[in-house]
């Protein structure tokens, strides 16, 4: 296996700020969940192979100066690249200077009660890290949603840091940065479920969550970098792990099979275990280590979980990476929960992967949308299909179609293997679609 350049130079501070005293500023519990997924996905023995001591997680500050030690410690110590992440609201005070919101910040009084941008500026400019990533994950509400658009230069002055590459949310208009009932916010969701495709540059990185959030209707990301190249990799493949020496912004991207797919295995079969025993939070959290290690089944059973929770947009997200991967049980729950949300045309592309990688469930659940469409021919080959392959529903179905055509000896043969003691009727009625399937 190749081994990874040493990261020892890296260092990290996470700040999230989910609960706050002015009734101005809604919480954001998500915020919290950020700053911990992103810790876990950073300190992975597979991930980017920080120590638990290079990646400082801070939650819910009152103070600046509680900030302000995190921020300059890891500025202080980072010689090789220094990141820098903040979720929580922003505010613009009335000559239009930006400060991160803090849980005893006062809307009226940012000046006194919150973290200066500038401060935090002069923080990463004093750094010795040959690298700044600095991802600002912020809501504003009046005048600094429009300050942090982009045709503005007020704000965007404010984050041109040299050596610096920055990665702003904009929230625009607005209320919040947060779905109800998600984990994460919208932007840093799609921030982490990028980041499971390890191995992408800092630009690779920003182009794909930008997608996303654009695909997905939510405020596109902005993106500054100034005299810092964006080939340098936030996080490093699955496939690597970590040596003395070198530049971790050059490391080769290898898919050889390593003990670390091992890793994901055992993760895997560990969150099946747990979820047998009805322990549903190991469950999860096994399957979001493994997932995060690129196990495309761990992405499909986690996104199942969040789906059966109501947090239906995460649960996207591991389906549509699960299935874009090649995993053919996450094609077909993607298309289900696609179908459930009107996108038909999208659902019946998936259905379509799916059925044609020999997903039984996938070729039933096809037919029975081409038969509701009135595309009865092509829907009698998806049920014969699915029926050929021993789905007992698909047969049920191929029968009452069948007979409606006319075509009673085959009608009667299929009803039969369908398990019908008795005789098809007129009234007898179509089976409906199949639910989402976990990966075994």
């Amino acid at each position: 296996m190749t081994p990874a350049p040493s990261r020892s130079g890296w260092r990290a501070a996470l700040i999230g700020v989910s609960r706050y005293v002015d009734p101005e500023f809604p919480d954001i519990p998500a915020a919290l969940n950020n700053v911990a997924d992103l810790a876990r996905l950073l300190t992975a023995p597979t991930g980017s192979a920080l120590a638990e001591h290079q990646c400082d997680v801070l939650t819910d500050p009152e103070h600046n100066a509680q900030v302000g030690k995190a921020v300059a410690s890891a500025a202080r110590e980072a010689d090789d690249v220094l990141l820098v992440y903040f979720a929580g609201h922003g505010v613009v005070d009335r000559r239009g200077r930006l400060y991160l919101a803090l849980s005893g910040t006062s809307r009226d009084h940012p000046e006194w009660s919150s973290v200066p941008f500038a401060t935090l500026r002069d923080e990463l400019i004093a750094s010795p890290a040959r690298a700044r990533i600095l991802i600002l994950d912020c809501c504003f509400s009046g005048r600094a949603f429009e300050a942090m658009g982009a045709s503005s230069s007020l704000i965007d002055g404010q984050i041109d840091i040299q050596g610096t590459y920055t990665i702003a949310s904009s929230a625009r208009n607005e209320p919040s940065i947060a779905p109800e009932g998600h984990r994460h916010t919208a932007f840093t969701a799609a921030l982490l479920s990028t980041a499971t495709n390890t191995g992408l540059t800092l630009d690779q990185l920003y182009q794909k969550v930008d997608q996303t959030l654009h695909r997905d209707g939510y405020p596109r990301p902005q993106r500054r970098t100034i005299n810092i190249a964006g080939e340098l990799r936030l996080f490093t493949p699955p496939a690597l792990r970590p040596v003395s020496g070198g530049d971790a912004s050059t490391a080769p991207i290898i898919n050889h099979p390593t003990s670390s797919s091992t890793d994901a295995d055992t993760l895997f079969e560990s969150g099946r275990r747990f979820a047998d025993e009805g322990d549903l939070i190991q469950a999860e959290n096994s399957w979001r280590l493994a997932a995060s290690q690129g196990h495309t089944g761990a992405m499909n059973n986690l996104a199942t979980l969040l789906d059966t929770q109501g947090k239906v947009r995460e649960a996207h997200e591991w389906y549509r990476e699960a299935a874009e991967r090649g995993n053919v049980d996450a094609m077909g729950n993607l298309a289900i929960l696609l179908h459930q949300v009107k996108r038909v045309s999208d659902a019946e592309l998936w259905w379509r992967r799916a059925a044609e990688s020999g997903n039984t469930d996938a070729m039933y659940n096809l037919a029975i949308m081409l038969d509701k469409s009135r595309h009865l021919d092509e829907a009698l080959t998806w049920y014969r299909r699915a029926a050929e392959a021993d789905h007992t529903d698909a047969m049920h179905n191929l029968a009452i179609r069948l007979r409606y055509r006319g075509q009673l000896s085959e009608a009667t043969t299929w009803w039969q293997r369908a398990g019908h003691r008795q005789a098809q009727r007129t009234s007898e009625k179509l089976r409906g679609p199949v639910s989402r399937k976990q990966s075994r």
